[in-house]
Formats: structure tokens, C-alpha cells, sequence
């Protein structure tokens, strides 16, 4: 194959059937054209590195290949969801690829990618232009073997190198069968320490299904008696909810992430406070219809509504579910300004439907109902507000 390099990595992608998410970077852009020429589907750019690789690691999480795109610094802003893409794990091959700028000709700073990487004890290699394709479909391979995110660091300068390289590696079938396994793809507490087993069994090579999987709670009456309150609150929209709640339904850790235990079982995975707008959306982009989002008002102020750009521009009817109350409920009860929520749902009022009394089963049924069948991007907001 004879090409730019920034043709050869595209190809690569495209061979291997991944789905693409980029945030703007140097020697990235002809990458993305060149993908964006060759893919039936629409890969708009992203505005947020974070966004753009949870969005990623939902569709490769759910059992599609993909592939975010981004500069170095732009792997230091996305580092809070790569963290927990390493203990939720991944079932299709997730690819992070770098576009390295060594010498920082069009960087804000000199950042070099591969302490960060070592840090965060990401896999990775360097993609060298006379071996490009080979090393993007080995590193989609070691993706899938470790069921981890492997990254793969290119120098942005080389782009428009012309080389010649072999195609001599054969992409392997793109999708992988997705299972619901709340226990490895729900990060919270309650599993956290059997998940971190995994990661190291991982990086070790040694036998994950050998671990002892902790025992499942169920909601309430197995939690100590101090969290049961808490969540004794959600249980009416959630015995609800799980009537409407679609094929993969994604959360944030902490209070919601809980129901995805028994008998409720109506979430399916989770990452960091934020987390599951784009988890969600990844989800859609594998394939599963519908997808729920369900986040606390907290975790979307903080990081959920940036997801909200992806939703409206790759028009996708996503459904989403926010819990009104006012509070950081899972860190200690912080208080939320007084609208601040308001302020950031404005843009997005036409989508907006209300429950108003999430202690009233008919009218959570009537509000759910409505927001199933919309055939478009909808937000349901349940107020738990005490006034």
C-alpha cells in the first residue's frame, strides 16, 4: 500500500471496522477526512477529549470497535474516563490514538504522552509510518486480548510523509458479542475492589475468571441500614423504570448505579460522575436501541451536559434521566446553587418532560411513557427537591 501516513492509519481504521471519535488536533484532520470518505456513516469532530473517549469506550464496551482520536494534551483531559475504561474494561478493541507533537510546534506546551500512559498503566506502543497499518490492527488485537483500551502514539509531523507498507496483517471480525455483567462494567463501591483484581490479573496475564466475584446486593434490603434511606427514595421511579429502560441503560457511580442490582436491574453500566451521557450515546453508536442515560444533577453540571453536543449532532434520540435534588448526594450533600440546573437545560427546554412527584406511580408511568416513545433526543427530569 503506497500512501500518506495519514491515509494509512485511516485505511487501517476503516479496515478494521472501528468507529471514530476526534477532537481537533494537528496532523489529525486529513486522518479524518480520509476516514470520513470511506465510512458510509458520520463522524463529526467532538469538542471535548473526555467526551470524545467515553463516547468511544460505550460503543467498544457495548461490542463495536472504535477508535478516539486526540492530541496528547488532549489524553490528559480525557484521563478521568481512561482511568475507569481500565477497571470497567472493554469487549470490543477500544484504540487511543496520539498525535504526538514532539518538539510542541503546535501545542500550548511540550507534553510527552508515554509517562502519562505508564501512569495510568494504559498499554500502548508508538505507530512508526513504515508500519502503520500493522500496528493499529496489532494494537485493535492486544485491545481485545486484554479487554483493555490500548493506545498508540504517532508523531502529527509525519502525516504527510508518503511511505510504502505491506498490508500484510488481516483485520479479525470487528464486533464482539456484548453481556451484561454489572459486577465487571458497573463501577462502584460495592464492586470496586474485585474490579481492580481484574485489572491486575489483566496486566499480569493471569486468570481473571479465577477471581471470586463478590455477592450482588439487593436493593435495599442487603445495603447497611444507614445507605437504605437514600435509595429507598428512587425505588418508585426505578419499579417503574425498568418496564421502559431499552437495551443498554448508562449511569454514573454512585447512588443511581446501584440500581442496576437486583430486583431492579436497570442499569448496565458506568464510569466516572458524568459519565453516562456519552457512554450511552457509544452504546447507540454499537448498535442497541434504546439507550437510557441516568445521572444524578450533580454528576450532569459537573461533566454530563458536555455530552449533550454529541447527542444533538449526531442526532441520536437518546433518553435521558436526571434526579433533581438540589445536592452532591453521593459525596457528602453538597448544595447545588439555586438554578444552576435551569440554567444549563434552557437551550434544551423543548425536550424536557417533568416528573413532578416521583412518589406517584401513574404519573411516572405517564412521564416515561411519553419519553419512550418520542422518536427524538428527549430529558426527563424527576424533582426530589425538599421544599
Amino acid at each position: 500500500m503506497n500512501g500518506r501516513v495519514s491515509q494509512i492509519i485511516a485505511q487501517a481504521l476503516f479496515d478494521a471496522g472501528a468507529f471514530l471519535t476526534y477532537v481537533p488536533a494537528t496532523g489529525g484532520q486529513d486522518v479524518h477526512n480520509h476516514f470520513c470518505l470511506l465510512s458510509p456513516l458520520r463522524h463529526p469532530v467532538s469538542f471535548h477529549e473526555e467526551v470524545a473517549f467515553t463516547l468511544a469506550h460505550g460503543a467498544a464496551l457495548t461490542g463495536r470497535r472504535a477508535c478516539a482520536m486526540m492530541k496528547g494534551h488532549g489524553l490528559a483531559k480525557a484521563a478521568n474516563s481512561v482511568v475507569d475504561a481500565l477497571s470497567a474494561g472493554t469487549t470490543a478493541g477500544l484504540l487511543i490514538l496520539i498525535l504526538e507533537d514532539p518538539e510542541g510546534k503546535h501545542s500550548d506546551s511540550i507534553l510527552n504522552s508515554a509517562p502519562l500512559l505508564e501512569g495510568m498503566g494504559v498499554p500502548y506502543r508508538y505507530g512508526h509510518k513504515e508500519s502503520m497499518r500493522e500496528d493499529i490492527l496489532q494494537a485493535f488485537a492486544d485491545s481485545e486480548r486484554l479487554e483493555l483500551p490500548v493506545a498508540v502514539i504517532v508523531n502529527a509531523d509525519e502525516m504527510d510523509t508518503d511511505v510504502l507498507t505491506s498490508p500484510s496483517m488481516t483485520p479479525t471480525p470487528p464486533n464482539r458479542k456484548y453481556v451484561r455483567d454489572i459486577t465487571r462494567h458497573v463501577l462502584c463501591p460495592v464492586f470496586g475492589a474485585y474490579q481492580y483484581e481484574i485489572l491486575q490479573a489483566k496486566r499480569s496475564g493471569g486468570d481473571i475468571e479465577a477471581l471470586s466475584r463478590p455477592p450482588v446486593p439487593v436493593i435495599p434490603g442487603s445495603l447497611p441500614e444507614k445507605r437504605k434511606p437514600v435509595l429507598e427514595r428512587y425505588i418508585p421511579l426505578f419499579s417503574v423504570f425498568r418496564d421502559f429502560r431499552g437495551d443498554v441503560v448508562a449511569a454514573d457511580t454512585g447512588v443511581t448505579a446501584m440500581f442496576a442490582c437486583p430486583p431492579f436491574d436497570c442499569i448496565d453500566i458506568t464510569t466516572y460522575m458524568g459519565g453516562s451521557v456519552p457512554l450511552a450515546l457509544g452504546a447507540y453508536l454499537a448498535g442497541h436501541r434504546p439507550v437510557w442515560a441516568v445521572t444524578g444533577d450533580f454528576s450532569f453540571i459537573a461533566a454530563g451536559h458536555l455530552g449533550l453536543h454529541e447527542a444533538i449532532r449526531r442526532d441520536i434520540p437518546l433518553k435521558m434521566m436526571v434526579f433533581d435534588n438540589g445536592m452532591a448526594e453521593t459525596t457528602g450533600g453538597q448544595i447545588i446553587p439555586e438554578g444552576t440546573l435551569e440554567r444549563i437545560l434552557t437551550p434544551y427546554r423543548s425536550h424536557l418532560l417533568a416528573i413532578r412527584n416521583p412518589s406517584d406511580l401513574t404519573e411516572i408511568r405517564t412521564v416515561l411513557q411519553a419519553a419512550a416513545a418520542s422518536e427524538t433526543f428527549t430529558i426527563v427530569v424527576a424533582d426530589y427537591r425538599v421544599r
